[in-house]
């Protein structure tokens, strides 16, 4: 996806890692927001609503076969990768390059919702995904920069794997 990104921005002159710069406040603050995307990954898992029954089955079938048998330090490189390359590609290409055309907030909303569509693997998945999405697009413009989100998307990724594969029980 890394390297779809990077073809991405060099098509449309926009070079997808354009806005890449390392900064240890925003890692600081890539890591503290992936709090709140955690604790809601945590409530679905817990809710008792219908909408996330499906979304629950899902992971069960198709995240502890898959991942099951993995490292922490594989689910943390797995993590890692998914952030970076799912980063750099939706926010990076597909939102910088919209936002030259169309400013940010459409680019924004179009950029999510490509990012809710690239995750339809239930219909509840794919709208917490444009919504997180969302979240991490607005993390991107809030900081000016692409390493915020990409910390963020890492860090929940490898929380919510390491935490469904090794602290909670199938069920």
């Amino acid at each position: 996806m890394l390297v779809v990104a990077v073809l991405w921005g060099w098509l449309l002159h926009r070079p997808a890692l354009l806005d890449l710069h390392w900064s240890l406040n925003a890692a600081l603050i890539g890591t503290v927001a992936a709090i709140p995307p955690f604790l809601f990954f945590l409530w679905t898992l817990n809710s008792s609503l219908h909408v996330f029954s499906r979304h629950k089955q899902l992971m069960e079938s198709l995240l502890r076969p898959l991942f099951g048998n993995w490292s922490v330090l594989q689910l943390f490189a797995i993590s890692l990768v998914g952030g970076i390359s799912e980063e750099a590609f939706f926010r990076g290409a597909i939102q910088g390059s919209l936002a030259d055309r169309v400013g940010w907030g459409l680019a924004l909303l179009l950029a999510s919702m490509v990012f809710g569509a690239a995750h339809l693997l239930t219909w509840s998945y794919a709208i917490i995904a444009a919504f997180i999405g969302a979240y991490l697009g607005l993390l991107w413009i809030g900081t000016g920069n692409l390493l915020t989100p990409m910390i963020t998307h890492g860090v929940y990724d490898f929380a919510a794997l390491a935490y469904f594969l090794t602290v909670r029980r199938s069920g």
